[in-house]
């Protein structure tokens, strides 16, 4: 088995997603008294979200590369950055360390391509949605029809997922408050486009297919681990 980096603290919910799901997919693997060999740097969520909020993308990607240079130091073998948004640091901190990153973009088209999806709703924090590298990475990779909600429904994805998941708040009304987004937006699937959306929204909650990122980044990084990606 492989030795995994992985970056995350933004936000700690996430992270803590990722690791469960990781050691849930080796005791599949190789018995119930097994877990996964991982490294984790945990960034500061108070000083990612400042950077976040002030837009400031160089002091951003200087976190992630230092979180990214501690886990190659310790002897990881691969980066697994567990954050859509933070994955703006993702070519940085592979340059940085030499490491090949498991990257959430290429898992994602992956998937979309296997499930045929075309045209999906993209949900995530507004940078995500509505602010460039996101999208621009996604469209080198993805030749479908991606659309986002109205701005004034990312103003509401935006809330649930800063003002509560990333606290660990799970609403009712909030979740249907997504759904009723989705419905209004259409599109042959929905893309979770933020490691914290799963804890809101699964495909029990839609018909149409979801792309919940966590997941699916998770699955392509144990297969990594256990060469089989």
């Amino acid at each position: 088995m492989k030795l995994l980096g992985l970056v995350g603290g933004v936000s700690p919910e996430s992270t803590e997603i990722y690791y469960r799901l990781l050691n849930d997919a080796a005791r599949k693997k190789l018995g119930g008294q097994h877990s996964a060999n991982l490294i984790v740097y945990t960034l500061d969520y108070g000083v990612m979200i400042k950077h976040y909020d002030n837009r400031d993308w160089d002091q951003f990607r200087a976190e992630v590369v230092r979180g990214a240079k501690a886990v190659a130091a310790a002897g990881a073998e691969a980066l697994v950055i567990c954050s859509n948004t933070t994955h703006v640091g993702a070519k940085a901190s592979a340059e940085a360390t030499g490491l090949p990153v498991i990257h959430i973009l290429d898992t994602l088209v992956a998937e979309m391509q296997r499930r045929s999806v075309e045209k999906p709703l993209l949900l995530g924090t507004p940078v995500v949605m509505a602010e460039g590298f996101y999208r621009d990475e996604l469209a080198k990779r993805f030749s479908g029809d991606v659309t986002v909600p109205s701005a004034e429904d990312r103003e509401i994805v935006g809330r649930i997922i800063l003002d509560e998941l990333v606290e660990g708040v799970v609403r009712n009304d909030s979740r249907q408050e997504l759904l009723d987004i989705c419905e209004r937006s259409g599109g042959d699937g929905v893309i979770l486009g933020c490691t914290e959306l799963c804890m809101i929204l699964s495909q029990d909650h839609l018909s149409q297919p979801v792309l919940d990122t966590t997941s699916i980044h998770a699955q392509a990084a144990s297969a990594f681990a256990f060469g089989e990606g």
